[in-house]
């Protein structure tokens, strides 16, 4: 959970490969508290496997430099 200035974010974080199983916990948290939009953040080349599923992905190494993405609510 990430909480401030970049806005309210459900965090999971994926290093290997990952399928939608592995995120139903992000996904059930989303439900509980929709104000917290979900992100997944992965290795570099897997944000795919999470677009696939719908939801928004950014690789480690941008996250760091970067923070999660810049979205409108």
């Amino acid at each position: 959970m990430l909480e401030g200035t970049w806005g309210d974010w459900a965090l999971e974080v994926k290093t290997s490969q990952f399928d939608s199983q592995s995120l139903k916990g992000l996904l059930e948290f989303w439900r509980r508290l929709p104000r917290f939009r979900p992100l997944v953040i992965t290795a570099p080349g897997d944000e795919s496997i999470a677009h696939r599923h719908g939801l928004l992905a950014v690789n480690w190494k941008d996250f760091l430099l970067s923070g999660p993405p810049s979205v409108s609510r």
